[in-house]
């Protein structure tokens, strides 16, 4: 044990425990230590880089002021120094914490390095970092090795070639607008480039501090989609995809397809229904009871009365459709034999009155709706844009989105219904994609059993039929991240409806029933124009 007398103290270290000992012998004469004296006698002594219990240095100065006999305390301790080696998870880096000692042995970098060779960790050992870490004496989570990520390639870029920008004209300019303008349509001619294909380029591996490499994302070489209507790639450049025929172009992720165009005077009798692949333009209109089904537009210079018109793409109408009121007491849905107009995009009109409309974009009219039940994937928007106008009067609309007017119901109280933040045809895209997604799996778990078959036995995958089955694996496997990017898409667009909005300009009257997400509101009496929208969980009218 050794020892060292400081006046009146006397101070030891059991070298075995490694505990400070403190004695004080009031018999000596010396005047009774305080915790300032205490604290400068182990300065001096060369105990002050020891472990000290302030705790326990506070008794012994207590004790020995009443004391008639010698006290002692043990009062510190010897403490050698410590470090902790901790690696991420993904082995990308390793941190190093470093506690110095309290009088007794220090870490050596050598004990540092020999942890290091045991955990494997043999890459990216950062030795600037450790040798200040040991110069310094301490260190708090300071990392000493780091690995390097893989860098991602660039996957599979389809460019759109030919002119996307739609003008939509104004009310009072349809006298004077083409024809592509009215229909917002966008043709081209044989031999025009439609889409650029940009094929991937791979990413490169990184390396982790075990030195084991990192693969980077795959990036899959996809192909245009084959078969595509109108359009095929280049003979001298098989990257661009070019126009065999004329009419619309409608783009695909992968593709464009193209659409011929037919023209006809009116939709009667003398025409009978009409259903094909393309777009139609009607000079006149499209009279009562007759059938229209489409891929493309539908393009309508005249009116439209009671007929359904079922299209893959937009419909414009240049004047107003009007369909049938159900004459039948206390009835409140439309008859079957009004008219009712379907659009894989967007519907445009002047005005609608008794009418079912469904567009999986948006439904734009530039007066009024009166008694028609409305479904827009995106918004409806009645009236001039930046206006008071438009009228929304009975029936029901509802939106994922947006709906705007100039006013909403009428003064006679009529029940007028409107609802935002659903989207009708949402969970139906999501479920199909799920759908199909799982069948791209089970199809790569087939493939992968397959693949395995033919390593055990390599005579069945002779003659290239192997490499056939791997191709198959590698379309799948992009197929399946086509699909992911498509759910997370469709799944933003579910929580993105919550921000919908219904926005009056002018005014709200009585007996309007507005339902924005699973929330409901009754307009209790008229009120001027305001934006309806939730907040803190409640349908508020902001002005």
């Amino acid at each position: 044990m050794a020892e060292m007398n400081s006046q009146s103290l006397l101070f030891s270290l059991n070298e075995e425990k490694g505990e400070l000992h403190v004695w004080f012998n009031p018999a000596s004469g010396e005047p009774v230590p305080d915790a300032v004296s205490v604290r400068q006698a182990l300065s001096e002594g060369g105990w002050g880089g020891f472990y000290l219990d302030e705790k326990a240095i506070d008794d012994f100065v207590a004790s020995c002021r009443d004391a008639k006999e010698q006290v002692e305390r043990v009062i510190g301790a010897r403490r050698d120094g410590e470090y902790s080696l901790t690696v991420d998870g993904d082995l990308m880096a390793a941190w190093l914490t470093l506690v110095p000692p309290q009088g007794g042995k220090a870490v050596t970098r050598e004990a540092v390095d020999e942890d290091l060779r045991r955990q494997g960790i043999i890459f990216g050992i950062l030795p600037n970092q450790l040798a200040e870490a040991f110069t310094a004496g301490y260190c708090s989570r300071v990392a000493i090795a780091r690995g390097i990520p893989p860098q991602e390639g660039i996957q599979t870029h389809f460019e759109r070639l030919y002119d996307k920008e739609k003008q939509s004209p104004d009310e009072d300019d349809l006298e004077r607008v083409k024809y592509a303008d009215l229909c917002h349509l966008q043709l081209v001619q044989p031999g025009d480039k439609l889409m650029r294909r940009e094929p991937p380029i791979p990413g490169k591996n990184g390396t982790n501090i075990k030195g084991q490499p990192i693969l980077p994302r795959p990036t899959p070489d996809i192909p245009f989609r084959v078969d595509l209507q109108g359009a095929s790639p280049d003979q001298n450049n098989p990257n661009v995809l070019v126009a065999t025929t004329g009419g619309q172009p409608t783009p695909l992720d992968d593709g464009v397809t193209v659409n011929p165009v037919i023209e006809v005077l009116d939709v009667d009798l003398s025409t009978g229904s009409i259903a094909f692949e393309g777009t139609l333009h009607v000079g006149g209109d499209i009279k009562a009871g007759m059938h229209i089904k489409v891929s493309g537009d539908v393009i309508v210079n005249g009116v439209v009365e009671a007929a359904q018109i079922h299209a893959g793409g937009n419909v414009a109408v240049r004047g107003g459709v009007m369909g049938h009121p159900d004459s039948r007491p206390g009835s409140h849905a439309l008859p079957e034999t009004t008219a009712r107009i379907y659009a894989g995009g967007t519907i445009q009109a002047l005005f609608m009155e008794n009418v079912h409309a469904e567009a999986a974009k948006s439904i734009l009219l530039g007066r009024s709706a009166r008694q028609c039940e409305l479904i827009a994937g995106e918004e409806i928007v009645v009236g001039k844009a930046g206006s008071r106008s438009g009228q929304i009067m009975g029936g029901q609309t509802q939106a994922t989105m947006r709906v705007a007017t100039g006013s909403l119901g009428a003064s006679t109280g009529m029940k007028t219904y409107v609802q935002v933040g659903i989207d009708p045809y949402l969970e139906k895209q999501i479920a199909d994609k799920e759908l199909e997604f799982k069948r791209r799996c089970d199809e790569v778990d087939r493939v992968v059993k397959l693949l395995t078959y033919f390593k055990q036995n390599p005579q069945k995958g002779a003659g290239g039929v192997a490499e056939k089955v791997d191709a198959t694996r590698r379309q799948l496997l992009a197929e399946i991240d086509h699909l992911t990017a498509e759910l997370k898409a469709l799944r933003a667009k579910v929580e993105l409806a919550e921000q919908a909005t219904v926005e009056v300009a002018s005014e709200i009257f009585y007996g309007v029933e507005v339902r924005i997400a699973q929330q409901c509101w009754q307009v209790p009496d008229d009120m001027g124009g305001a934006k309806l929208e939730l907040q803190g969980g409640r349908i508020v009218a902001n002005k």
